[in-house]
């Protein structure tokens, strides 16, 4: 399957110097692939895993396969709040503070979708409000201005 996120997304979050602080393993000024696979994408790995325990546990169950296939933004975003906040942590670092709010609010948001059954905005589970009679809401919407 795929994951939710890439090594891109987590490094324009980071920023290229920011990337290169947490990602350069060895010291040697390059990202290479061994490190790519070490950090980043085992933080991507770690934080698709987070977001596939909310959606198993919504009542009822989001299907991961579509889920992760679906290419999602709110999905997406939640994946690189928690790998970037992973990375960043690597080596016993101190986090920055947007890095820790973003982290905070995807884990709020995530255990909002497993705890307290609240949908992920835009992905169809079969309990969602953003369909009526297997159309989309803004088509409906749209029929009532014409």
């Amino acid at each position: 399957m795929p994951e939710y996120c890439t090594p891109e997304d987590v490094r324009n979050r980071l920023t290229a110097n920011g990337y290169l602080n947490v990602g350069d393993l060895d010291g040697d000024g390059l990202v290479e692939s061994d490190e790519i696979a070490a950090s980043i994408t085992s933080a991507i790995e770690w934080a698709g895993s987070e977001i596939d325990y909310a959606l198993i546990n919504h009542q009822p169950p989001y299907p991961l396969t579509v889920a992760r296939a679906s290419g999602n933004i709110f999905l997406r975003s939640r994946a690189i709040d928690c790998a970037a906040w992973l990375v960043t942590t690597n080596g016993g670092r101190d986090v920055p503070s947007s890095f820790q709010s973003a982290f905070e609010r995807a884990v709020e948001m995530l255990e909002g979708i497993r705890d307290r059954g609240n949908e992920v905005p835009g992905l169809i589970n079969g309990t969602t409000t953003w369909r009526d009679d297997g159309r989309d809401i803004f088509e409906i919407q749209s029929e009532a201005f014409t």
